[in-house]
């Protein structure tokens, strides 16, 4: 336990007494009450660590329900990784090195078009132990750069598969156990190496043919072919989810985000054929366009990318439906869906009663908490009323 950063002891006399007999005389009623030795009397040879979260997790509650109540402790944990998880030494067995022997590939070599309908790499579905490890592995890698990312954190063994997406790249795809899922989108990671070594993630949240695409290359690896891997993980996606609409937040461009400013992540996305879903922001991204094309060594400023950066952007590999998902937002969803009782599809469907084929319905809706949730998005791809109904009410 780290309790240098340690704030808040009220958090403790809420929670500590319903494993820790007689403390409620001292924490109720006294000041400075001495936590750790209560603590220290309580655990004792055992770990702080070990023992509290013995504690926690026997208590009677839902895991959810005990998991909040910890996080509500606000204890920080100081981790001294072993060699093997820190950055210099974090490695997967590689099955083949790569050398590069020539040029690298460049931003212009990469038609993401072309990219994304080229077949993809078989996806081959690890054991159960295999699974856990590589998903250790991906927190391990997160962890050391002071990163997290849900599926990570929840991620379900029994779905984890590996991929070579070539040139000494592998991907490790995987998804959510059930009790962990979204209420309506599909949630999917990956894990991404190269000759063994984690190099970055992606993450995608996807409804119908709509994917919220989040990736990250490290710092280290961003001059190292970024658009030609970026590519080839949404070939992946695409076909695996079925996804043709793969749309950024404004985080991913630089708002809120200075990393990405500095990085010009709306020009790299914008080179790849994504465009700005909000009208200024896609007049102002052609007037600069112009600039670049009249202006030679003409460069963007940062507060222009600011300002670049207040939109979405999308890919639309489906040319005969441009632009529906443009003013989607699924918090628009769930801003409307306050006032009913009920929870998930239930709270939704209350706000959409009629969408045809019931049949269909119901099982997107069942296979949301029973298949893999790729089935969940293949069956919704075909239900066109349903598609309609939740575009509308997103947008």
């Amino acid at each position: 336990m780290y309790w240098e950063w340690f704030e808040d002891e009220n958090r403790l006399a809420e929670t500590w007494p319903r494993f820790m007999p007689m403390l409620e005389e001292d924490a109720f009623v006294e000041a400075n009450v001495p936590y750790r030795e209560w603590l220290r009397a309580a655990r004792g040879r055992s770990s702080e660590l070990a023992w509290l979260v013995e504690h926690f997790n026997a208590l009677p509650r839902p895991d959810d329900e005990r998991a909040e109540l910890y996080d509500s402790q606000q204890l920080y944990v100081r981790w001294t990784p072993r060699f093997n998880d820190s950055r210099t030494g974090m490695r997967v067995p590689a099955r083949r090195l790569f050398y590069h022997r020539g040029p690298l590939i460049q931003r212009r070599d990469i038609d993401l078009a072309k990219e994304l309908t080229q077949p993809s790499p078989p996806l081959h579905k690890l054991t159960v132990p295999q699974g856990e490890k590589a998903l250790d592995l991906a927190r391990a890698a997160s962890t050391i750069r002071y990163r997290e990312l849900y599926g990570f954190t929840h991620g379900d063994p029994r779905y984890v598969y590996r991929a070579e997406l070539g040139r000494g790249v592998e991907l490790f795809l995987m998804g959510l156990p059930p009790k962990k899922r979204l209420p309506l989108r599909a949630y999917h990671a990956a894990m991404i190496y190269k000759n063994g070594v984690p190099i970055g993630y992606f993450e995608g949240l996807s409804l119908f043919e709509r994917m919220e695409s989040g990736f990250n290359l490290y710092y280290t690896f961003r001059e190292g072919e970024t658009a030609w891997l970026y590519a080839r993980t949404l070939n992946v996606m695409h076909h695996f989810t079925g996804a043709t609409a793969f749309s950024l937040d404004p985080y991913q461009i630089g708002y809120e985000n200075e990393e990405g400013i500095e990085s010009g992540a709306f020009w790299f996305y914008r080179k790849l054929g994504f465009r700005p879903t909000r009208r200024e922001a896609l007049k102002l991204a052609l007037r600069e366009e112009e600039k670049i094309a009249k202006r030679k060594g003409y460069r963007t400023s940062t507060a222009t990318l600011r300002r670049l950066a207040q939109s979405p952007m999308i890919f639309e590999l489906d040319v005969e439906r441009p632009g529906d998902w443009d003013r989607f937002q699924v918090r628009k969803i769930g801003f409307k869906a306050q006032q009913q009782k009920q929870r998930g599809w239930a709270a939704v469907l209350a706000l959409i009663p009629d969408v045809g084929e019931r049949r269909l319905l119901e099982r997107i809706v069942k296979t949301k908490m029973c298949a893999e949730e790729r089935s969940y998005l293949r069956l919704m791809q075909r239900h066109n009323q349903l598609r309609a109904a939740i575009i509308r009410l997103g947008s």
